[in-house]
């Protein structure tokens, strides 16, 4: 399947067009659905003047259209996704108090220990709220139009028995924390994997 925006079918004759090029006044011709093009006259890369790439934050097929996607892109996607999950998986937390709690836990510490770390929080957040579904893990994601990409480091985070990733060791020392706020199963300082998470792991310590 191929982004609808890509097949020729559907082009009417604005389609290909042409735009001078800045740097040197010569003329580049671009097809609607490209993302950028090099200027023959002085071979400077030119950005598309009239793509809008808004759909690149939810589309699944926004690589396959740009090529690689800038972080901010990145990080706007992933915020996008992170809140139809949260839609999604609210009924089905409200049926269950404790996975809810578990969740909503998750959440508090990951907005405070991602952002110490310089971590991607909405993917951390995403992973804190499918924690509690393991068995659907795939099935929610297809559902809210993740990316392959996404799918495979959400499964990264959530199934990493030795993590090494900045996002799979911050989920790591959330859990800790979590079952620590909720069982009561304190864990030593060294067996968190972030200075965050040790630092939040001190913090806690101090208070019981």
């Amino acid at each position: 399947m191929r982004c609808p925006g890509q097949d020729t079918r559907y082009w009417k004759e604005d389609a290909i067009f042409e735009v001078k090029c800045p740097h040197c006044g010569g003329e580049v011709e671009f097809f609607k659905d490209e993302a950028s093009r090099r200027c023959p006259g002085c071979g400077k890369r030119l950005p598309n003047p009239r793509m809008d790439f808004g759909c690149a934050a939810y589309c699944p097929y926004a690589e396959q259209c740009l090529g690689s996607i800038s972080p901010e892109l990145l990080k706007q996607r992933q915020e996008f996704l992170k809140d139809r999950l949260e839609k999604k998986v609210e009924p089905l937390l409200q049926k269950r108090p404790e996975a809810g709690q578990r969740a909503a836990l998750r959440r508090r510490y990951a907005e405070q220990l991602v952002p110490e770390e310089g971590g991607r929080l909405a993917l951390v957040i995403i992973a804190s709220y499918l924690a509690e579904f393991p068995d659907q893990i795939q099935d929610i994601l297809e559902d809210i139009r993740a990316s392959e990409d996404m799918i495979a480091e959400v499964r990264e985070i959530l199934n990493s028995q030795n993590p090494t990733g900045l996002e799979a060791r911050l989920f790591h020392d959330i859990d800790l924390l979590v079952r620590w706020e909720i069982e009561g199963k304190e864990s030593p300082e060294e067996a968190f994997l972030t200075e965050a998470g040790r630092k939040a792991a001190r913090a806690r310590a101090l208070r019981t």
